[in-house]
């Protein structure tokens, strides 16, 4: 009865031990876990709530990064258009260093790279590659090529000695390719045991694997060189406005024919053919100025499926009125503008705008009547004021003989003469 006691006992004791050893920790009830939990959402909601805060902040700082980048870009571009090409300082800095890539521009529709290989060669020129550039589209010669000579040296020779050539009967014209602003030269180094270039992130030749070594290899450096060719596509513009652009003209179109092509159409005005400032010759595309914006639209749509000048289809578009810039003084590069006693200047400082029209031919010959009017009255009024003064001179010269004609027989030179 005592071990049973005894046994109940110990048994319980180890049970409270247990209880004990178990309620070292706090006791949790449904109700402290539901509380935990509502405080565990609620700190994760302020954690969630300050991580979007931090993004929100970052998303603003970012915008105002954006924004900022934005002004800054916009402010060069307005510089940009400021300075325009009539600017002294653009005409500075606008003149092409000698290098030993040049560019041919007009030459024939169907010169191939052959062709210009042989007339140059036909022209004592050391070249090393000859570039055509053609239309991605169509396959068709764009009219300019690239050249580049063996030598820096050889390019300045031929340059200077050829400004301008024939072939035929295209006047080409030649210049210097235009150098990119930005640093992206390239350098290779030569292997000197098979000869290969290679560029100078690798320390191992691309044919044999054999190493750089900087003591033997030759180096060459490349420039990035670049040169835009106005064949007017810088001038399409997809506002409507009150000027047609037309492009892929004839070489050997002219104002006059181009306006007779256009002046049946309603409210045209004028034709401005676009011309190459040393070789006069044309840039094969040319502005039609209408009236308004309506008679402007109504002939685009005829243009686009009729219009041919001097046999060629030509490509129509509204152009842009911003390729003319408002200048002062007079010079033969300007045209007059569509305000009173305004001029323009064609945008491209290489080429320079020329206008026709039955309007403007009157205005010219009435004015040239005007001043031949004017400089007859004028010498009409010059020689009647001779003739008077001859009248006057003689008068007078009549009478000085009628005063001398009496002889006094006084002999003294302080004799007073007499009158009659």
């Amino acid at each position: 009865m005592s071990s049973s006691r005894r046994t109940y006992s110990s048994s319980s004791s180890s049970r409270d031990s247990s209880s004990r050893r178990r309620s070292r920790s706090p006791t949790r009830s449904r109700q402290d876990y539901n509380e935990q939990s509502k405080d565990k959402y609620r700190h994760n909601g302020r954690q969630s709530s300050s991580y979007h805060e931090n993004r929100s902040r970052h998303h603003d700082s970012n915008n105002r990064h954006h924004s900022s980048h934005r002004d800054n870009e916009y402010e060069d571009n307005r510089n940009r258009r400021n300075h325009h090409p009539y600017s002294e300082d653009f005409r500075q800095d606008s003149k092409l260093e000698p290098n030993i890539n040049v560019v041919l521009r007009n030459l024939p529709d169907r010169a191939r790279e052959v062709d210009i290989e042989q007339k140059l060669n036909s022209m004592e020129a050391s070249i090393d590659d000859v570039s055509l550039i053609k239309d991605r589209d169509s396959g068709e010669s764009r009219k300019f090529a690239f050249i580049r000579f063996t030598s820096v040296g050889h390019a300045i020779q031929f340059v200077e000695k050829h400004r301008t050539f024939d072939m035929d009967s295209y006047i080409v014209r030649v210049d210097y390719c235009k150098k990119n602003n930005v640093a992206d030269d390239k350098e290779e180094w030569r292997c000197t045991k098979c000869g290969n270039f290679n560029p100078t992130s690798r320390r191992n030749c691309l044919e044999c694997r054999q190493s750089f070594s900087s003591s033997a290899a030759e180096k060459r450096t490349y420039e990035t060189e670049t040169i835009e060719i106005n064949d007017g596509t810088k001038d399409i513009s997809s506002s409507p406005s009150k000027m047609l652009l037309l492009r892929q003209l004839d070489h050997l179109s002219t104002e006059e024919s181009i306006y007779n092509a256009v002046h049946s159409l309603q409210g045209v005005y004028r034709a401005i053919l676009i011309r190459d400032k040393l070789t006069k010759m044309s840039c094969e595309f040319a502005f039609v100025e209408f009236s308004d914006i309506e008679s402007a639209r109504l002939a685009l749509d005829y243009c686009r499926e009729l219009l041919t000048i001097d046999g060629r289809r030509v490509t129509v578009s509204f152009a842009n009125q911003e390729s003319f810039i408002p200048v002062y003084g007079q010079s033969e590069w300007f045209i007059p503008a569509d305000t009173i006693d305004g001029l323009w200047a064609y945008w491209d400082k290489s080429a320079y705008a020329s206008q026709y029209s039955f309007a403007i031919v009157e205005e010219r010959k009435r004015r040239e009547e005007e001043q031949k009017r004017v400089k007859e009255e004028e010498l009409k009024k010059a020689q009647q004021v001779k003739e008077s003064l001859e009248d006057d001179l003689s008068a007078f010269y009549a009478d000085m003989g009628d005063f001398g004609a009496d002889e006094d027989t006084n002999s003294d030179i302080f004799a007073v003469p007499k009158l009659k």
